[in-house]
């Protein structure tokens, strides 16, 4: 539930006092010294926005996502307790109250002062930030159905699969060890997509191993025209995660959209940092139209957004770089 203060909080803000500060006026419709009604109007424009701020957008957050209920009702009394006590005192000043505006008895007054004009702002913003969180929930729920569907759709694209029994075809004819060995690494791969696609998140490790074997698929067919580095020393010192077939999509994209030329073959890497996974390779961008849906780095970007709410950071000079964030939690 998102309690940070948008601009529909304060058009609704605005839009509530459009309503109530006249409404306060007809009570004061009497008073003789309109000076009286001019103070005791921003006194509840300032307490009512003051009160509203601190506890909607301050103490809500903090105690609320912790499901910490009985310390967020107790923060909240005690807040409007001590803002009321303070308030009525400054209220007094104006009337010229008779009496001991300190006692605890006045205290009480303050609370129920601020209370009632608080309440009902209160229960209006409150109420909208449980409308938006359900209008976000089923936004995210939807778009993770998307992004659930367009990641499935990547990983058994035909044009892949048929790529690759192309090249078991002609293997078999002049090597048939190497035939062999293409399709053992062509049924681990799709083994692991297969038993991977209920997942949100898979151990680093296995998505390593998954594309040191998407690599070989490449490298067989492609030869010494794509070359790739690993560099991910420590990937077992602590359990680290990653979406499942996140490498495979940025493999895929750098063979997608780059054109080797002669004796300048892509070179890539893949290195483990201390946050993140680099994905990088040298750009040598394909001149035809390349047959690609655009959907892979979006479809990326939504899955880190509905995850972990983190942004992936691409880099473009004469590399073009990927940065996945490292996901070390999992709820």
């Amino acid at each position: 539930m998102d309690f940070k203060l948008i601009k529909s909080d304060l058009y609704l803000i605005l839009a509530y006092f459009a309503i109530a500060i006249p409404v306060a006026c007809f009570d004061y419709a009497t008073y003789d010294d309109k000076m009286v009604l001019f103070y005791e109007t921003v006194f509840m424009v300032i307490m009512d926005s003051f009160c509203a701020y601190i506890i909607i957008y301050k103490i809500f957050p903090y105690f609320f996502p912790r499901r910490q209920y009985v310390q967020l009702m107790a923060v909240a009394v005690l807040f409007l307790w001590v803002t009321g006590y303070f308030g009525i005192n400054i209220y007094c000043l104006w009337e010229s109250c008779k009496g001991n505006t300190w006692s605890l008895k006045a205290s009480y007054a303050g609370l129920n002062l601020v209370i009632e004009s608080f309440a009902i702002l209160g229960l209006i913003l409150l109420g909208k930030k449980l409308s938006d969180a359900q209008v976000n929930f089923l936004k995210i729920e939807k778009e993770k159905k998307e992004s659930e569907l367009l990641r499935l759709n990547a990983q058994i694209d035909p044009h892949f699969l048929f790529n690759n029994l192309n090249t078991v075809d002609s293997l078999i004819d002049t090597n048939p060890v190497a035939a062999k060995i293409y399709l053992n690494k062509l049924s681990q791969l799709y083994r692991y997509l297969i038993s991977t696609k209920d997942q949100e998140v898979v151990e680093l490790e296995e998505e390593i191993e998954f594309a040191q074997n998407y690599i070989y698929l490449i490298q067989s067919r492609f030869g010494d025209a794509f070359q790739f580095e690993l560099n991910v020393a420590g990937i077992k010192n602590e359990p680290i995660f990653i979406p499942p077939g996140a490498l495979q999509t940025l493999l895929e994209n750098i063979v997608k959209h780059n054109q080797p030329r002669p004796n300048q073959p892509i070179k890539s890497s893949i290195v483990l940092k201390k946050e993140t996974i680099e994905v990088s390779n040298n750009l040598s961008i394909k001149t035809e139209n390349v047959d690609s849906t655009g959907t892979g780095l979006a479809n990326l970007k939504a899955r880190y957004k509905l995850l972990v709410d983190k942004e992936i950071n691409i880099t473009t000079n004469s590399y073009f770089t990927v940065a996945l964030p490292l996901i070390r939690q999992v709820d």
